[in-house]
């Protein structure tokens, strides 16, 4: 695993899912299963940005980008290739 996908699984876990990782996958939808809505996306925003000194742009932020861990890695992956 990715320490970028490491990082952010680890990130999920201990801010919305009091560290039990059971039941997340890298597929899981996270907003079907309630993890994300509009203040946890903020927190996981913030945390992408500082984390990974990256700057997410406004239309970088929607519903596919989050939907799931595979997806934010993406993002984060596309992000950081495109600073360097």
């Amino acid at each position: 695993m990715s320490q970028v996908k490491t990082a952010i699984r680890e990130f999920i876990v201990s801010s919305w899912l009091n560290g039990d990782q059971r039941g997340l996958q890298d597929d899981t939808d996270l907003q079907e299963s309630g993890l994300l809505d509009s203040l946890t996306t903020l927190s996981l925003i913030s945390f992408l940005e500082e984390s990974f000194k990256i700057q997410l742009d406004p239309a970088d932020i929607n519903a596919e980008a989050f939907r799931t861990v595979d997806a934010i890695v993406a993002l984060v992956s596309e992000k950081t290739s495109r600073s360097t």
